[in-house]
Parts: C-alpha cells; sequence; structure tokens
C-alpha cells in the first residue's frame, strides 16, 4: 500500500539532508573519506506551478467560453496562479531553506509570457539567497497548446524553445552546472560542497505537433549520461539528489494501465538501474498528488518522492 505524505504546511514540502554516519545515501565504510555537505541543509520542493501570466486573459475572458472549454478538460485554478505563487514564494523565504527544487511544469502551456513572468519571480529567491534548480515539465517547451484569450475566443500565443528554456533559467541550474547533458536540457549542478543536483529531462517536446505529449522518456543518451554522472559522484564520494518531472516508478499498482503517461516509459529497468548506481532520492511531480514511494534491490533503496501542484485543489 503507498504511504501518503500529508503536510501541515501548504504549498511547501521540506525535507532535511542529514549529515550523520547513518544517513542512507552514505557509501558503505572502507571506500575511503566521503565529501558529504558541511552543514544540514533544508530543501524546499514545489512543483506544478502552471503560471499563467494575467494578459494572457482580456476582456473577462476568465469566465469566457474558450477559457472555461479549456478548464474543464484539464481544471486547474489558473485565473489564480500569480496570488498562489506569490503566496508561496513568501512562505518558502519565511522558512530559510538553502535550496528549492522546482520539477517542472512552470508555466500553463508554456507561453512566452508566463516564462518571462516567471523568470522574474525567481529573483525573489536570489535576494533571499535561495538557490534555485528546476527542470521543464511536459508543459513547458515547444507547446503548440500555448494560447491567450480574448472574452469567449481564444487563439495561439508565442511559446518558447529548448534554448530559449536554458537562457531564461540560466541561473537556475543551466550556467552553473558541472556537466550538460548534449541531448536534453538535463543537468547536474553542485547545490553545496559535497551536494550535487542531477536535474533529468524526460519530456518529448521536440516530438510536439497539435497537442503537447503527455508521457515522458529518458532517450538512450541521457540516460547514459545520468549513469556516468552517478559513477562520477560516487568515485568523489559526493551526495547527488535526482530530479525528474516524471514519476520514476508507479505510485500505486497498475498506474501505467489506469493513468498511462505519468511515470517515465521503461522505468522498471530505469529504476532499477538508477537504485544499483546508487542514487537514493528523485524528487518528481506531474501527478499532481503528494506520494512518496521507493523499490529496493539488495540493500539499496530509491525513493520517489511526488510533489502536488500549486494549483489543483487544495494546492498542497
Amino acid at each position: 500500500m503507498k504511504k501518503l505524505l500529508y503536510l501541515l504546511i501548504p504549498c511547501l514540502v521540506f525535507f532535511g539532508i542529514s549529515c550523520v554516519k547513518e544517513a542512507p545515501w552514505i557509501y558503505p565504510a572502507g571506500k575511503g573519506e566521503y565529501t558529504i555537505p558541511s552543514k544540514e541543509l533544508k530543501i524546499a520542493v514545489v512543483s506544478d506551478i502552471h503560471y499563467m501570466d494575467a494578459s494572457l486573459l482580456k476582456h473577462n475572458a476568465a469566465s469566457g467560453a474558450a477559457f472555461q472549454a479549456y478548464l474543464a478538460a484539464d481544471p486547474k485554478l489558473l485565473e489564480y496562479s500569480d496570488p498562489i505563487f506569490r503566496k508561496c514564494i513568501s512562505l518558502i523565504i519565511a522558512e530559510k531553506p538553502d535550496i528549492l527544487l522546482i520539477p517542472g511544469d512552470l508555466t500553463k502551456d508554456g507561453e512566452k509570457v508566463s516564462h518571462q513572468a516567471m523568470a522574474k519571480l525567481l529573483k525573489q529567491f536570489d535576494k533571499a539567497n535561495i538557490r534555485v534548480f528546476l527542470i521543464p515539465g511536459n508543459h513547458d517547451v515547444n507547446n503548440p497548446e500555448a494560447a491567450q484569450y480574448d472574452g469567449d475566443n481564444s487563439q495561439p500565443a508565442p511559446s518558447i524553445s529548448s534554448n530559449d528554456f536554458a537562457s531564461y533559467y540560466c541561473n537556475y541550474g543551466y550556467s552553473n552546472a558541472i556537466s550538460r547533458d548534449p541531448h536534453s536540457l538535463s543537468y547536474v549542478a553542485q547545490a553545496a560542497p559535497g551536494l550535487w543536483i542531477m536535474g533529468l529531462d524526460a519530456c518529448e517536446y521536440e516530438n510536439n505537433t497539435n497537442i503537447a505529449i503527455v508521457a515522458g522518456r529518458l532517450k538512450p543518451e541521457t540516460r547514459q549520461w545520468a549513469l556516468t554522472w552517478m559513477a562520477e559522484a560516487k568515485s568523489k564520494h559526493v551526495v547527488l539528489v535526482g530530479m525528474m518531472h516524471h514519476g520514476i516508478m508507479e505510485h500505486y499498482a497498475g498506474q501505467n494501465q489506469l493513468d498511462p503517461g505519468y511515470v517515465v516509459d521503461d522505468n522498471e529497468s530505469i529504476a532499477h538501474d538508477f537504485t544499483m548506481a546508487g542514487l537514493s532520492f528523485m524528487f518528481t511531480g506531474h501527478y499532481h498528488a503528494n506520494d512518496i514511494t521507493s523499490r529496493s534491490d539488495g540493500d539499496k533503496i530509491l525513493y520517489d518522492i511526488e510533489t502536488g501542484s500549486m494549483v489543483t485543489p487544495p494546492s498542497p
């Protein structure tokens, strides 16, 4: 039975990384000295913000036929995404975490204007000395469903490319990366001495045509790149924490059959390889639910820590 994570603080999941010998991500004794974080670190996680810039709704479009039809097919509190996220920002800054992880779906449907607004909002964390690391979700890049609404009508809005995404969010994992995967928007970056964040891009935006593809997969080259850097982290005795928009394992039996597209393709094989490579934590989103699940291979355990959406009630 899956284990639900009920949160007392809305909008945030805080996961403390403790630097004690018994920490489960420390490699077995006898392997040499370990470069573990020099202090306890506090990590905030916010996923699936789905930010929609207010300029995309004109002339009472929020109650118009086109926007209401969109919400009927995919219910979200999009009209209130700005005040919801601004409240979340204030809560995070008040909690003073060291690091903020955002596992994708920053925007409603990848609208350029929404990304521009999001990039400006994230600067508040820079001023608060909170390091932000993020990756795209299936809504964020090359999205043919990007739209603006005027009264009862809608029309296409400019979206962004993968290069645009890395440029807009250059300060949040990309410009300071230890390594960038040449085949995706994946990267490895140092979050603190002895701690690396691996952001994995499993989205299929390059294959989008008339609609945005919901499902995710890791390209073979990206998968091998990830395993190489897991081995590098292990050789350097560095803690590596993963982040991916799509789940890396099912959160309930039959999820892939009952609700396909929310767990990455070939997940069992990928999860096995990553577990054996020493990865212990993968932070995910996409399914708009708070949940932790795990798998084990011998004495190795991998946790998939899934965080719900900011704009899906009750906005966890």
